[in-house]
């Protein structure tokens, strides 16, 4: 195991975790852009993240996300389901930057 790539990987995997507190569809976007353009290794287990229908039904979801900020029942509906979706994504997020675990 190569040590500085591991620390790269836990720092990616724990900064996209912890985004994904506030907004929990932002960071499995940026993570599958970052996939689908080469800057990211995912494990083999996770390559879907990194396809073009990933790509578009995270960035709807994303936009869906942000414009139902704008009124604030669906607001509040949405901030009591991310309560329980949060810590899911963020440990799902982390493990799939992790190439050699093939989680």
């Amino acid at each position: 195991m190569d040590i500085p790539a591991f620390l790269v990987a836990l720092c990616l995997g724990l900064g996209l975790s912890a985004a994904s507190g506030f907004r929990i569809f932002i960071p499995p976007l940026a993570l599958s852009l970052a996939a689908h353009g080469g800057v990211v290794t995912l494990s083999p287990d996770w390559q879907w993240v990194g396809a073009s229908p990933a790509m578009i039904t995270l960035g709807a979801a994303a936009a869906i996300e942000v414009l139902a900020y704008f009124v604030p029942w669906v607001s509040n509906g949405l901030d009591a389901l991310e309560v329980f979706a949060a810590p899911v994504a963020g440990t799902l997020l982390t493990a799939s930057s992790y190439p050699w675990w093939g989680i």
